[in-house]
């Protein structure tokens, strides 16, 4: 298996041509997830970003979080290559909130969106894989729909929640939302190794990487949302980017981006 096949982003695409014939290139999982409700999670939300590439309309489906009543986090490659203000008639953001399926959510578009500066690919990883999205309009908070807590701190609790959407063990598309149990790993038990390391040093790895997996040596996440939160104790601390597995039965460790390294910029972004 080569470097490039074991990089796996966890974002579905859903391949429209102009014949509306439909293939799934990437497909969303979370093994052996468990269905919850919105008011359990309703800083959740779901994301619908449309591009229209040659003709071709190509659909990326990503989770993120709520973090105020005017903005959403999430990761950078879900919204890499859309126009950072919607004013382009060939792209578009929806942002679904409220429900724990599409079909029962409310749709907000987006005004703006802003990716990490630092953000780029590598062939084994994503490096400063965030982004946030501003609303065209505010949300209505309730029971169903309500920001996330921000860490103030960085987070050593290892008990985590993932929450998202995704194929189930038996391969069906599931829907409704669902969270999955894991457990943080320390930065030498899934550190890539070289040659596959070059892309960053150990020191910042370890400042923007969060690494979790399940207990008893089950699969973890694969071809999971994208974008989606990563929480301990109620408050948000990563954002679902990458595994290094082609094959979800093999998947032990996902990585996610660390929320509190990336709370200053946050901030200043969104004043929040």
């Amino acid at each position: 298996m080569t470097a490039l096949a074991m990089f796996l982003n966890l974002f579905l695409i859903l391949f429209l041509t102009k014949r509306t014939e439909a293939s799934y290139d990437l497909q969303s999982r979370i093994l052996y997830g468990e269905n919850v409700t919105i008011e359990e999670y309703p800083f959740y939300a779901g994301l619908q970003i449309s591009n229209n590439v040659s003709g071709d309309t190509l659909i990326r489906i990503c989770g993120a979080a709520i973090i105020s009543d005017m903005w959403i986090l999430t990761a950078a490659h879900c919204v890499s290559g859309i126009n950072s203000e919607a004013n382009d008639s060939r792209s578009s953001v929806d942002v679904f909130v409220g429900g724990e399926t599409f079909d029962n959510s409310i749709k907000f578009p987006y005004k703006k969106l802003m990716i990490h500066e630092g953000y780029h690919k590598e062939p084994n990883a994503l490096v400063h894989d965030v982004a946030v999205i501003k609303l065209a309009t505010p949300l209505q908070l309730s029971e169903k729909v309500r920001p996330v807590k921000l860490p103030m701190n960085p987070v050593t609790n290892s008990k985590l929640v993932f929450i998202g959407r995704g194929r189930d063990e038996t391969g069906t598309l599931a829907t409704h939302l669902q969270k999955v149990d894991l457990i943080r790993l320390p930065t030498q038990q899934c550190w890539i190794p070289p040659p596959e390391r070059n892309f960053v040093d150990k020191d910042l790895f370890e400042k923007i990487t969060i690494c979790a997996t399940r207990e008893g040596d089950m699969p973890s996440i694969c071809f999971g949302d994208s974008g989606s939160p990563l929480i301990s104790d109620n408050t948000l601390i990563g954002l679902a980017s990458y595994t290094k597995n082609e094959l979800c039965s093999e998947v032990r460790n996902g990585y996610y981006m660390n929320v509190a390294y990336y709370a200053p910029w946050i901030k200043n972004i969104t004043g929040l």
